[in-house]
């Protein structure tokens, strides 16, 4: 009987570390056992029983194998569920559970295990009170979501700033009172190029807009996408419509030229900057620029902190109003 209890948990140990074998090869001719649970584009995660979770650059592995079925996203093609073996290096082959297997580059790999598609983004909020000699109120509250598949880019934002001051002898008065909203749908042919819809709505109390309103459509090229740096720029046509406050309304067709950056310094550290121009088709002295750049900064995986500027141009503003806004604005913000 005893014997037979240990032949039973040395059975199970042995069938425990046969499901549990995936292998990556090195260049250097090292191997690391353990299950591999995702690839980015860039680094691969093995979680090894006898070291954990591992970090690999991929550009270090020569070629790798998995115990059963894994997701693979190749660059060309649509993404199957196989078993990977080891193959030539810089390769890997697929076998599938019914037909002819294939040797593919692992270049053309480009993600394993991908999350399932869903809604992520962030919400961000700043304050600042002042009483005494000073009597003022500034709020600023934003959110963030997006949803990405495999070949469109869902994203819907929303901000809202508000400021008030108060003048001895003549009460309080407001300062900002910005209600924005935007959303964007992006489809991708290819890896690089894309065609948008979108739409952005803004009630701007100060500068004299009930409402200006700019839905459009376009298209896009990724010129750069890597996990440091990211550029893509775009061109397209749309509607731009004004509603002002106490003198009516217009709407003019326009162009759009636009341009959005990041650079990623560190694992804590991101820049970025964002620009459109959108030239009247009517008369090139009617247009709207809009830009913003800025600091992000991880605190945790989840919180961060946030500093960036924004700049508007309307060529025709508000009676009354200055055609520029520009506005600096601090945060903190927690992802989800």
């Amino acid at each position: 009987m005893r014997a037979a209890v240990i032949l039973f948990f040395v059975v199970i140990t042995a069938l425990g570390s046969l499901g549990f074998a995936d292998e990556v090869v090195f260049k250097n001719g090292d191997r690391l056992t353990g299950k591999i649970e995702s690839y980015d584009g860039s680094k691969l995660i093995l979680q090894s029983a006898m070291v954990g979770k591992v970090t690999i650059e991929m550009k270090n592995v020569k070629t790798f194998s998995s115990s059963g079925p894994i997701d693979v996203v190749l660059s060309q093609g649509p993404a199957v569920h196989e078993r990977v073996s080891a193959g030539p290096e810089g390769s890997v082959t697929l076998v599938p559970q019914a037909g002819s297997q294939r040797v593919i580059p692992i270049a053309e790999i480009k993600k394993l295990n991908p999350p399932p598609v869903r809604w992520t983004g962030n919400v961000q909020a700043g304050a600042a009170f002042a009483r005494g000699n000073t009597d003022t109120d500034n709020v600023n509250a934003a959110a963030h979501l997006e949803r990405k598949g495999e070949k469109d880019l869902t994203t819907v934002d929303a901000q809202y700033l508000f400021a008030r001051q108060r003048i001895v002898g003549d009460g309080k008065h407001e300062t900002a009172d910005d209600l924005l909203g935007k959303a964007k749908y992006q489809y991708y042919f290819t890896p690089r190029f894309y065609t948008y819809a979108s739409v952005e709505a803004e009630h701007d109390v100060i500068a004299g807009l009930a409402l200006r309103l700019l839905p459009g459509v376009g298209g896009g090229y990724q010129w750069i996408d890597t996990p440091h740096f990211n550029l893509n720029t775009e061109a397209g046509a749309g509607v731009l419509y004004r509603n002002y406050a106490n003198d009516g309304d217009s709407i003019n067709a326009n162009a759009r030229l636009a341009y959005h950056a990041k650079l990623k310094a560190n694992d804590k550290v991101m820049l970025f900057n964002n620009a459109e121009y959108l030239p009247g088709l009517n008369r090139i002295g009617n247009y709207f620029i809009n830009a913003d750049a800025g600091i992000h900064t991880s605190i945790t995986d989840k919180l961060f902190f946030e500093f960036k500027f924004e700049y508007r141009y309307d060529s025709e503003p508000a009676p009354g109003k200055v055609p520029n806004d520009l506005r600096y604005i601090a945060s903190v913000g927690w992802n989800f």
